[in-house]
């Protein structure tokens, strides 16, 4: 395993080392490159543009080649996009990659990177993104063992509060479902993540297999990355017989869009409105809402869920 575990340390930081530069600067959390043409890194919340460290649409388009492949994945003509995720130096690094020629002029690449850091409520009260009286109520819903979600767009720090709120509980065993393991919880959390299918088409594990996994493997809470399909429903089921203190994210832009959009993927499932109501009232307490303004990310409400 140590062997390995070099193996691996060493081709990341080979294949990581055009923006290892970027990387160093723990600031830094988005790197954007757009062929040979346009580099942007996002800093505290700002696109700055920076030097391109490909000359060619070849290099760049090598470049994501080689970087997929050695993740064990792969983007070509049949398949021209592609995400992968790995850990590094540098904390959890989410490549993605458009081939050029295909659903774009030129080859696209798009990195977030996730400090492998275990951030708090107080670290979070401390850099201004939700207040002390928040935080206070945030502990007492944890307390309970409340159901909630937290809502907001992109890049909006979704991820970031739910990492801290499940830190809060490190000596459960809190069960996470992620498509990237984004969360990387301190304590006894059990992460599983997703997996594609393979080149013949085979193999693909998805959110909602794991998560009827994870409810027979003695969860004190269960976490979801991002709901956003059947998993939703499978959750709330599971919320209405007897699971609690889950936490989950969902795309939307504020606390009042967050049931409609969640009655919208549940009528994906074949619910009725009234039904996908009644299933949500009965499961979620909480509605956290997040928000990015300017440079600064932000709790902007946490609502009760109307019963």
């Amino acid at each position: 395993m140590q062997v390995r575990d070099k193996l691996a340390d060493a081709w990341v930081m080979e294949i990581l080392e055009p923006i290892s530069k970027f990387l160093e600067q723990n600031d830094v959390t988005d790197i954007l490159i757009s062929s040979s043409e346009n580099a942007l890194i996002e800093r505290a919340g700002n696109l700055n543009k920076v030097h391109n460290p490909f000359t060619s649409e070849q290099e760049v388009r090598a470049w994501a080649i080689s970087v997929l492949k050695l993740a064990g994945s792969r983007i070509d003509i049949a398949k021209p996009l592609a995400e992968v995720s790995f850990t590094s130096q540098f904390g959890l690094v989410r490549f993605h990659a458009v081939l050029g020629g295909e659903c774009s002029d030129f080859t696209q690449i798009s990195i977030r990177r996730h400090l492998a850091n275990h951030s708090s409520l107080d670290e979070l009260e401390q850099r201004g993104f939700l207040t002390q009286i928040q935080a206070q109520w945030l502990r007492k819903m944890l307390l309970d063992k409340e159901n909630f979600v937290i809502v907001g767009g992109t890049g909006s720090g979704k991820t970031t509060l739910l990492r801290a709120l499940m830190n809060e509980c490190s000596t459960e065993r809190v069960i996470t479902i992620e498509d990237s393991p984004e969360l990387q919880l301190a304590g006894n959390a059990v992460p599983l993540k997703t997996r594609a299918a393979n080149n013949e088409g085979f193999g693909e594990i998805a959110i909602n297999q794991l998560l009827r996994a994870s409810l027979r493997m003695r969860p004190d809470r269960l976490v979801i990355g991002e709901a956003r399909g059947e998993e939703l429903l499978l959750l709330l089921q599971a919320l209405n017989t007897g699971h609690s203190g889950a936490g989950f994210t969902l795309h939307a832009n504020s606390a009042g869009e967050a049931i409609p959009r969640m009655i919208a993927i549940l009528a994906s499932c074949g619910l009725s409105p009234k039904l996908a109501t009644v299933l949500i009232e009965a499961a979620v307490h909480w509605i956290i809402a997040v928000q990015r303004s300017d440079s600064q990310r932000l709790v902007i409400s946490i609502d009760r869920v109307a019963k």
